[in-house]
């Protein structure tokens, strides 16, 4: 096994192994700025561990993980989404409810040739001889195994997961037990050591785990019904919930008592008696080719996945319209945290790493222990030179609700065409508090050439459109937690990033709604007020702030300006949870354009 495999350790990277492996088997926190290498670090550390469940939030950011595991000669293997995986798929999009319905009828009939192969294919030599070549993506890897191997690439992976020193996953296959019970049957979270990439999101119980269910998927789950099974004690539920959502008219999370959702455990047993019956009655129908049993899929599955979720004591339901699409949703999500701290607290230890993780004594209660906490630039000096930075705060806009006003939003739009108008080049990434106050703001910018506003479905090959477009310069328009702000990464030909200017476009604190509302009361009794207050308040408005940051650092070579553009920055509860050196702060935008200009020429 290979000891560190670069030329030289970056500042702090040694000093951080040696603190992680003396604290093994304790919650360990990790703090540690995009581009210090904490992937490599958290691996290492690991290296007399002898299984590591290693928790990422997204497919792409495996890549890393597998590339570091293998340069490391860690034996490894990796799992997401079975339904992704699926051979008879090939692209199709199937909900993942229906996915794993399909997939265990065609398993258990012996209808599946890649799940089958599997007993009759001498394939994990091969399988190995492919994880151990020069691909990291997951997903090209997943294309060899079944064009190579002809084998089921989930399941493979799964067995040779068994065998491996570390496996890496998504999310759901460590928080959510039903999901990691589909690919550990004969393995518990007792057996590994825990590492959880991205782990300032445990912070948001929804952003981990939710169920929902809209006004169409129940219309056609009665069609479904009628057509296949007609029950009517299964219609008079369905029809009540249809009715139910009738009712629902506010575009935030408004409470549902859940009285009036959960049908009763009688109804309950005959809704999953229905869905057996409708899939056989499909798979009959179809006379089957696999391909397409496995592409089918029933509403009434997603009714009874939602209704899982709502049996559980911690979850609470709520209605919302939702923004984009316009329809009604129901969604059902946990009120506080011990969906998670139960989970992580069956591994053997748990190393939580993060850019942005909240201060010790946060985490110490967020977590019901006291934790090793490791604050890499606090305890071994900067990891980037700090005057690659430059903080300016601006005090003559706020985005509070009570100053909310046409007035309001047309300083923001002019202060950011001020500071488009300063820049030579390179991209401004504007984040807004929320989709609303977006609208208001950038309805009201006229004279920014290139810009791309965030949306449902805005894509990444947009977001590069506009920078070619622009030439020399762009601006994006995202929302704090969103997509362009937790995920984007644009960079040059050199690796540099292209983001020289982050506008905090007004604190992002959480949008005030029941499930704020019940989140803190549901900490507050565990808790108390205060700290409750500050985890669903300035402690997201923080990490949110502290993540669209860290879309401009990438690495030592970048420089970026960021504009706190709100005069609340100056709280000092936020500057306490920013924990970053304020450089200006400015009461007007030719100020502020004056002090774009001067940095970016290296003036100051």
């Amino acid at each position: 096994m290979k000891e560190f495999p670069y030329k030289k350790f970056r500042k702090g990277q040694k000093e951080s192994i040696s603190a992680l492996r003396k604290n093994l088997g304790s919650v360990i926190v990790l703090k540690a700025p995009t581009g210090f290498g904490k992937t490599v670090v958290a691996l290492i550390a690991h290296r007399e561990a002898e299984k590591v469940l290693y928790a990422v939030r997204t497919r792409n950011e495996m890549v890393p993980v597998i590339r570091e595991a293998r340069k490391l000669g860690y034996d490894f293997s990796f799992i997401y989404s079975g339904r992704k995986m699926c051979p008879l798929l090939r692209g199709s999009e199937v909900r993942p409810e229906d996915f794993w319905v399909n997939c265990r009828i065609l398993r258990s009939r012996g209808l599946c040739d890649f799940y089958s192969s599997l007993d009759r294919v001498p394939y994990q030599d091969e399988l190995t001889r492919i994880l151990e070549g020069g691909e990291s993506d997951p997903r090209q890897i997943v294309y060899s195994i079944v064009t190579q191997l002809k084998v089921c690439p989930f399941f493979a992976l799964v067995g040779k997961a068994y065998y491996s020193k570390v496996v890496v996953v998504t999310y759901p296959y460590l928080f959510q037990e039903e999901i990691f019970r589909t690919a550990f049957t004969d393995l518990s979270l007792s057996d590994f050591y825990v590492i959880v990439d991205e782990a300032h999101t445990i912070l948001n119980p929804q952003s981990i785990i939710e169920g929902e269910l809209d006004e169409l998927t129940l219309d056609n789950a009665i069609k479904e019904v009628k057509h296949f099974c007609p029950s009517e004690e299964v219609l008079k539920y369905l029809v009540s919930l249809r009715e139910l959502l009738k009712n629902v008219r506010s575009r935030l999370l408004r409470r549902i008592e859940k009285a009036l959702i959960h049908p009763g455990e009688g109804i309950l047993q005959l809704l999953e008696d229905t869905l057996m019956e409708i899939k056989l009655k499909q798979l009959r129908e179809l006379v089957v080719r696999p391909a397409d049993f496995v592409r089918l899929g029933s509403s009434l599955n997603k009714v009874l996945k939602f209704l899982d979720y709502v049996r559980r004591n911690d979850f609470q339901v709520y209605g919302v319209v939702d923004r984009a699409e316009g329809i009604r949703k129901l969604k059902v999500i946990p009120t506080n945290y011990d969906i998670i701290t139960e989970r992580l607290s069956e591994a053997k230890g748990v190393l939580l790493m993060s850019g942005t993780m909240p201060p010790k004594e946060v985490m110490d209660s967020v977590c019901g222990e006291v934790t090793v906490y490791v604050d890499v630039e606090e305890e071994f000096g900067n990891v980037f030179p700090r005057e690659n930075t430059f903080y300016a705060v601006v005090t003559f806009v706020s985005s509070s609700y009570r100053l909310r006003a046409k007035e309001m939003y047309l300083k923001y739009a002019d202060l950011l065409t001020s500071m488009y108008e300063s820049l030579d080049k390179g991209v401004i990434l504007a984040v807004y508090p929320s989709y609303q106050f977006m609208d208001e703001v950038t309805i009201n910018i006229v004279d920014v050439k290139e810009q791309v506003i965030e949306g449902r479905g805005t894509t990444y090959a947009e977001v590069l459109d506009a920078i070619i477009s622009g030439g020399s310069k762009a601006v994006i328009h995202a929302v704090a937690s969103g997509k362009f702000t937790e995920g984007i990464e644009l960079l040059d030909g050199e690796g540099r990033s292209l983001i020289k200017v982050v506008a905090l476009m007004g604190v992002p604190y959480p949008q005030p709604d029941d499930y704020l509302s019940d989140l803190r009361r549901n900490l507050s009794e565990k808790l108390g007020s205060k700290l409750a207050t500050d985890l669903t308040t300035a402690v997201p408005a923080a990490i949110r702030s502290l993540q669209a940051v860290g879309r401009a650092i990438r690495s030592g070579r970048d420089r970026a300006f960021i504009v706190l553009a709100d005069r609340r920055f100056l709280s000092l509860k936020l500057r306490s949870l920013l924990s970053v050196r304020y450089d200006a702060i400015v009461t007007s935008r030719k100020a502020l354009a004056h002090l774009m200009k001067k940095f970016f020429k290296g003036l100051i």
